[in-house]
């Protein structure tokens, strides 16, 4: 085996045993280092060790009483991120089965990760070569309806921020908005509600996003249907308005104040 394989072998094997030790302490609240071992399988003095280092980084931390060990606050706040980002997904996926079944166009949920947007769901609609965010995936806020519905309902210092940024980055699409157009068009969202573009990519293809907002009037992600504008803005159906219930109907399973939501990028 060479050095590298060695390494990589040895850092795979701690993870495995942090999640080992994460795991017992999830399922059993507070344990003392023998109890752990016995419960993993690992010795007491590699456990030592092994606990200092999740101590260091927030994962465990001393429990109520001397000698015994707890999940730390930074992991339980990770775990609560992706608890909510669950709920999220859950409690949005009728919403966006509903925009799919009525429209037959590919429909998006993104939620904000820094800069950017990331596609957490995502139903294939007709012209699935067309729409290049796949789940997982990410955008710069200031590109596609989703991003742009999350980014005009931040706050202002976030999007001074993000104008601040974006102009020092590459733009993803070779017809990004520049500055001037990105300001133009953050306010067209923020006062209408949401992002509407007839070409957003290449000529040809648009898409409608609107944001979704939690209980205490935050923007928390974006739902959009995307497709051939032909069709999007036929008349068969009145995607703007769809979208903009979708998204109203995830913010209120939130429990959100629609009202506080379109209020916050004031």
């Amino acid at each position: 085996m060479t050095e590298s394989a060695e390494v990589s072998a040895g850092g795979m094997g701690l993870i495995t045993k942090s999640a080992s030790v994460l795991r017992v302490l999830a399922a059993s609240g507070e344990l003392t280092v023998g109890q752990l071992s016995t419960a993993t399988g690992e010795p007491v003095s590699s456990l030592y060790r092994l606990l200092a280092s999740l101590d260091a980084i927030g994962w465990v931390e001393q429990g109520s009483k001397r000698g015994k060990f707890r999940l730390g606050l930074d992991f339980l706040r990770l775990g609560a991120r992706l608890e909510a980002q669950l709920d999220l997904r859950r409690l949005a996926l009728p919403e966006l089965t509903r925009l799919h079944e009525i429209t037959g166009e590919t429909v998006f949920l993104c939620i904000r990760r820094g800069m950017s947007a990331v596609c957490i769901e995502r139903i294939d609609g007709r012209d699935v070569q067309i729409h290049s965010l796949r789940l997982g995936e990410s955008l710069p806020l200031g590109e596609g309806v989703a991003p742009r519905a999350i980014l005009a309902f931040e706050n202002p210092e976030f999007i001074a921020g993000y104008l601040r940024e974006a102009a020092s980055l590459a733009p993803v699409s070779a017809i990004a908005p520049g500055r001037e157009q990105l300001v133009q068009l953050l306010d067209e969202t923020a006062a209408k509600g949401v992002a509407v573009a007839e070409a957003d990519w290449v000529d040809g293809i648009g898409g409608v996003g609107a944001p979704i907002f939690d209980h205490r009037g935050n923007v928390v992600a974006a739902l959009s249907i995307s497709g051939l504008s032909g069709r999007l803005f036929s008349g068969d159906f009145d995607s703007v308005a769809l979208v903009a219930q979708a998204a109203q109907a995830v913010s209120q399973k939130l429990g959100s104040d629609l009202s506080a939501g379109r209020a916050g990028r004031g």
